[in-house]
């Protein structure tokens, strides 16, 4: 029996919730560090184009999917019939119902492996995550789901920020939290903090888990570079450069390695050793 490829969908109605940072930063990462092959990555998203700003990664092969004025259906047998792990990064709003339909009409949803839900800590982003779950769930009641709170400010208490969703600890404001609404053996989420390495990561057209496993020499180029008496500007691309490297080393270890965990056992998946 050949390998299980796995096929995920990230999606929530609320926009700006980062899905696309979600999918990239995230899922993709997990997938091909398992296969060391390309994800097949397929944003529906008529209004943005988020993918763009990843062009340069080796991790995935991008492909844009119109969906206003279209039959899906068709679409989505095409694309969940492939043999390859596949992510797809479905935009909010009305695409998001779109695409829920189709999957559900066509019975494709029962092609998926899991569905990842994306949410921060307002509470149309709880109210958004919790109404998308119960709709998938009595799609596909035995479907893998995962929920990521996203944008943490490490500065803060997990569970003060996302009260909404997790619940009031403190009982300061008696809040239940909507994850008590979630089925138990559902209950599985994992935390993305927020920090530069994303941002920065992603102007160089790469994912952090990619820009961290890079086989840089940053010290003998900048160390080399000030010997010779380069420019200012090309001195301090390269110290930032390793500034970066080193902020993104650390989001992989203190992040996104530990998700990587949760997501193996939602899986049921043996972990990888690969880096």
């Amino acid at each position: 029996m050949g390998k299980k490829h796995r096929k995920i969908a990230v999606i929530n109605t609320k926009g700006g919730v980062g899905k696309s940072t979600v999918s990239m930063q995230l899922i993709v990462p997990y997938l091909y560090r398992k296969s060391q092959n390309p994800v097949s990555f397929f944003e529906f998203d008529d209004e943005n184009e988020d993918s763009i700003s990843f062009e340069k990664s080796r991790l995935v092969w991008l492909e844009k999917v119109r969906v206003a004025g279209r039959d899906l259906r068709e679409e989505l047998r095409e694309i969940l019939l492939l043999e390859n792990d596949i992510v797809m990064d479905v935009g909010a709003n009305k695409t998001t119902v779109y695409l829920l339909d189709a999957l559900i009409e066509s019975g494709m949803i029962y092609a998926l492996d899991g569905v990842v839900i994306p949410l921060m800590d307002g509470e149309l982003d709880a109210i958004s995550a919790i109404q998308l779950y119960q709709r998938v769930k009595n799609a596909h009641p035995q479907i893998k789901t995962l929920f990521v709170l996203n944008r943490w400010n490490e500065m803060r208490d997990l569970e003060l920020q996302f009260d909404i969703f997790l619940g009031d600890k403190y009982g300061f404001f008696e809040t239940k939290g909507v994850i008590n609404y979630i089925d138990e053996a559902d209950r599985n989420y994992v935390v993305l903090a927020d920090s530069d390495a994303i941002k920065y990561s992603r102007a160089f057209g790469v994912t952090v888990w990619e820009f961290a496993n890079m086989q840089l020499d940053l010290d003998r180029e900048l160390k080399e570079a000030i010997e010779r008496g380069a420019s200012k500007e090309e001195i301090k691309i390269l110290s930032f450069k390793k500034s970066l490297k080193t902020d993104c080393e650390n989001y992989k270890e203190r992040i996104l390695e530990p998700a990587f965990r949760q997501l193996d056992l939602i899986f049921a998946q043996t972990a990888n050793t690969s880096p």
